[in-house]
C-alpha cells in the first residue's frame, strides 16, 4: 500500500508568496495566504505569516515548509521586501552569493536561479502594482547555510534561492520505491519502453525526447533499473544530469550523499581516460563541483561525457543482467552524451 506523503514547496515558491503578499501591501491589503504560479502550471496556496513596512519597504515574510522531505530549511522564515522602482531583484541577509562558475547563477551574483527568480516576477505581476525594486532575504540563513552544501558549490554567506516546479517531494526515502514500482506498472500497461530520469530536469528533457513513458526515480538508480527489468521492459533508458550520473559511472546505485559522494573522483577518471591534457585535468581537479569542473573541459566536455555515459551503461547493464541505455543532458536540455 501506498503511504500519501506530504508535499513540502521550494525556497524559490516561499519567496515568490513572500513578494506577492508584499507587493499586495503596497495596495494597503494584508492577505493571511496567497496564491502562486508554478512553472508546472499548479497554483500554490502558501500562508503569510508577517507584513510590516520597514524604512519604506513593505515587507512580508513565508515561513518554508518541507513536508516530508527532510530539509535543514524546514521552518525558515524568506522575506521579500519591496518598494517602487525599476524592476529589479536583489538578495540581501542571508542568500547567498555565487563565487565559483558551473552554477546557473554566475558568479559575483546572488544565488537566486533563473526559475524561481521568474516565479517572484510572475507572482509579483499578478498583484498588479506595476514595476518595484524586490529584495529577498532569509534571516538565518548565513546559519543555515553552513548546514548545507553550498560553500562545496560555491555560494557563500548564506543559502540558494531553488527550485524547478516549486513543490519538493520526497524521493530519497524507501516509501518511495512503491511510488516508482507503481509508475512503472503504469508505463509497462502502455509502453514497453521504460525512460528512468533521475531529476525534474532529466524528467522534463526525457518526456520531451520519449514521451509519457518517462519515470523520476531520483537517487533509486540501480533498483529502479532491476524493478524495470522484472516488469519485462524490452527497452530501458537512464537519463540525468551529469552531477548524477558521474556518480552511477562510479558504481553508486543509489546517488544520495550519504551513500556515495565520488563525483569529482569520477568526474577526473573520464578526463583521464579521454586524454585530456594535464592542465585541463588540474582545473579540473581543483572544481569543487561537476558544475564547475565541465566549464574548464572546453572542447573536451563531449568526449569525457561519453566516456561517463559507456561507464555508467557498463555499471548498470552488469547490474540488471541486460543492456541499459543512457542519456546525458545539459542543463540546458540539450543531449551531450548517450550510449
Amino acid at each position: 500500500m501506498l503511504t500519501l506523503k506530504r508535499f513540502g514547496i521550494t525556497t524559490g515558491a516561499a519567496a515568490a508568496a513572500a513578494a506577492k503578499a508584499a507587493a499586495l501591501s503596497l495596495r494597503e491589503e494584508s492577505p493571511r495566504a496567497v496564491t502562486i504560479p508554478t512553472p508546472i502550471g499548479l497554483r500554490l496556496e502558501i500562508p503569510v505569516e508577517r507584513i510590516y513596512i520597514d524604512g519604506g519597504w513593505h515587507c512580508a515574510e513565508v515561513r518554508k515548509f518541507s513536508g516530508d522531505n527532510p530539509d535543514v530549511l524546514d521552518g525558515a522564515v524568506i522575506r521579500a521586501c519591496v518598494r517602487p522602482g525599476p524592476l529589479k531583484i536583489t538578495c540581501g541577509r542571508g542568500v547567498g552569493v555565487v563565487s565559483r562558475p558551473g552554477l546557473p547563477v554566475p558568479p559575483g551574483e546572488c544565488a537566486i536561479n533563473p526559475v524561481p527568480r521568474q516565479m517572484i516576477l510572475d507572482a509579483v505581476g499578478e498583484a498588479g502594482v506595476g514595476e518595484v525594486e524586490i529584495l529577498v532575504e532569509v534571516p538565518e540563513g548565513e546559519r543555515l547555510a553552513e548546514l548545507t552544501m553550498n560553500r562545496d558549490v560555491g555560494v557563500l554567506g548564506g543559502i540558494s534561492i531553488l527550485g524547478t516546479t516549486g513543490i519538493e517531494f520526497p524521493v530519497s526515502d524507501e516509501e518511495y520505491l512503491g511510488h516508482i514500482e507503481a509508475e512503472l506498472r503504469a508505463v509497462r500497461a502502455v509502453s514497453k519502453l521504460a525512460v528512468l530520469a533521475t531529476g525534474n530536469r532529466a524528467v522534463e528533457y526525457a518526456k520531451r525526447d520519449f514521451g509519457d513513458v518517462v519515470v523520476k526515480v531520483g537517487d533509486w538508480v540501480g533498483v529502479s533499473v532491476k524493478l524495470a527489468v522484472e516488469m519485462g521492459f524490452d527497452e530501458v533508458v537512464v537519463s540525468g544530469l551529469p552531477a548524477k550520473l558521474v556518480k552511477v559511472a562510479a558504481g553508486a546505485l543509489n546517488t544520495h550523499h550519504r551513500y556515495c559522494d565520488a563525483r569529482m573522483e569520477s568526474l577526473i577518471y573520464a578526463a583521464v581516460a579521454a586524454d585530456v591534457p594535464y592542465e585541463v585535468l588540474r582545473k579540473v581537479a581543483g572544481a569543487q563541483s561537476v558544475a564547475e569542473a565541465l566549464t574548464y573541459l572546453g572542447q573536451h566536455r563531449e568526449a569525457v561525457l561519453s566516456v561517463v555515459a559507456g561507464r555508467v551503461k557498463e555499471r548498470l547493464s552488469r547490474h540488471a543482467g541486460r543492456e541499459v541505455k543512457v542519456v546525458i543532458y545539459g542543463e540546458d536540455g540539450r543531449v551531450e552524451a548517450q550510449a
